[in-house]
């Protein structure tokens, strides 16, 4: 997954991730944001998950639920009731983008360091 980290005109952070994966970004600058403590526990959770200390992880965030299961990485939206055809049809009961664990916990790691 290929992504860039900047800044808003406000100084907010802002993640952009390549095209099949951009709902990771939207997800890091708007579900985690600059929560260093969230982005942490979660770097926690992805070390016991690779570690097989746990098998799985459920997240829910504000716009997105993170699901994590067989070192594979799937978001999918919280509102599952969308409105617009496009987006019933693009989006209907599948993630809206996936990435393995170890790419994930690099994405994470990458987002703490530039956010802090």
């Amino acid at each position: 997954m290929d992504f860039e980290f900047v800044t808003d005109v406000t100084g907010q952070p802002l993640a952009k991730c390549d095209i099949e994966s951009e709902a990771f970004g939207d997800w890091l600058s708007h579900d985690l944001g600059t929560n260093t403590k969230a982005i942490s526990d979660l770097l926690l959770t992805v070390d016991g998950l690779l570690a097989k200390r746990a098998a799985d992880a459920e997240i829910t965030g504000k716009i997105y639920h993170l699901v994590i299961a067989d070192d594979e990485v799937d978001l999918f939206l919280n509102n599952t009731e969308l409105s617009g055809q496009e987006f019933e049809e693009e989006f209907s009961d599948g993630p809206v983008a996936g990435c393995g664990l170890v790419e994930f916990k690099h994405l994470l790691q990458s987002w703490l360091e530039f956010i802090q």
